[in-house]
């Protein structure tokens, strides 16, 4: 069985188990959690799901406003973390899979991010700066005139989280580093030639009902944290805001990790469909998922996934310990 490194292990039911129970009354509430304290919930995947992972592929998603042209982007103004905000702090309900978004280029398909995987993302990231020798190694393609137009290749390297495994190597494409009108559909593109294991197996096909088709990029918290990273190589080496402008991935807070943490080791779930005598489970993906977009609900997009460094610290050392 793979073993996750120290930075990203989590609790153990049964650790969890010999913590002291108590009640909560709202999903939101899991953040006020003491470390010695734990609770049990009961499922969060909605009826009508066979299973977490249908849930996580056609579950409902928060859609940002669409653009169906650069002259509507350019109209409109507003970059991305506005139109995340406007979207996030107006939620009707919380049983999302994630929040989706459409390329205006020549790759359409549509993009879906969630929640978890902008947490791990930043996971990831914080280790590459809190461990020594464990740094995301960022080498850009950028000084093709074409990259006005197309955006930026940029080959990173990233750390595993798990012991005894390679580090991971993949080329993010269309990343916007250009203080020009094409930016909002070159961010809009963003994707990878990654495929890990997350990606690979993710299959979807739509419902017969479904307006959109089969075709979606679910990007994942390994390219996530290469755009983060991306981010900071061309801010501290270009003094260039554009990628960071530009960017479609949700940033937590550090209130936010600290919910998420608590998910990961504070958290039970009562599950009758399990074999085992006490019924419980730790909570799976889409638990999580769920979670996180009850927080935002809650809290509002500011305070869960917008990052301050003036409140938060820098991103690169939030405590990732709870």
């Amino acid at each position: 069985m793979e073993k996750k490194k120290s930075f990203f292990r989590e609790a153990t039911k049964s650790e969890i188990k010999k913590k002291d129970l108590v009640d909560v009354a709202s999903l939101s509430d899991i953040r006020n959690l003491e470390e010695n304290q734990f609770v049990i919930i009961s499922p969060l995947v909605p009826k009508g799901f066979e299973s977490a992972r249908k849930f996580m592929k056609h579950g409902r998603e928060v859609r940002p406003k669409r653009f169906y042209s650069l002259k509507q982007a350019l109209e409109d103004g507003r970059t991305p973390i506005q139109i995340r905000e406007k979207a996030f702090d107006n939620l009707k309900g919380f049983e999302f899979c994630g929040y989706t978004f459409m390329p205006l280029g020549r790759d359409q398909r549509k993009r879906k991010v969630s929640l978890t995987d902008c947490s791990e993302g930043a996971r990831i990231y914080a280790y590459s700066h809190q461990v020594p020798g464990t740094e995301i190694g960022v080498k850009p393609y950028a000084d093709s005139k074409i990259v006005r137009r197309d955006g930026a290749e940029i080959v990173v390297d990233l750390p595993s989280r798990t012991e005894g495994e390679r580090r991971i190597q993949l080329k993010l494409i269309s990343v916007p580093v250009v203080d020009s009108s094409e930016k909002y559909i070159i961010g809009m593109g963003i994707g990878s030639d990654h495929s890990c294991p997350t990606k690979r197996f993710n299959i979807r096909y739509k419902y017969a009902d479904d307006k959109e088709s089969s075709g979606i990029v679910n990007m994942c918290s390994h390219e996530i944290a290469a755009y983060l990273a991306t981010i900071d190589y061309f801010w501290n080496e270009k003094k260039n805001i554009i990628p960071l402008q530009m960017s479609q991935f949700a940033i937590p807070s550090q209130e936010a990790v600290d919910y998420y943490l608590r998910w990961e080791n504070n958290v039970l779930v009562r599950d009758d469909n399990l074999k085992t005598k006490d019924k419980l489970r730790k909570p799976n993906r889409a638990d999580k998922e769920i979670g996180l977009w009850a927080l935002v609900r809650d809290l509002g997009h500011d305070k869960t996934f917008y990052s301050r460094a003036d409140r938060d610290g820098l991103l690169s050392q939030y405590k990732w310990k709870f």
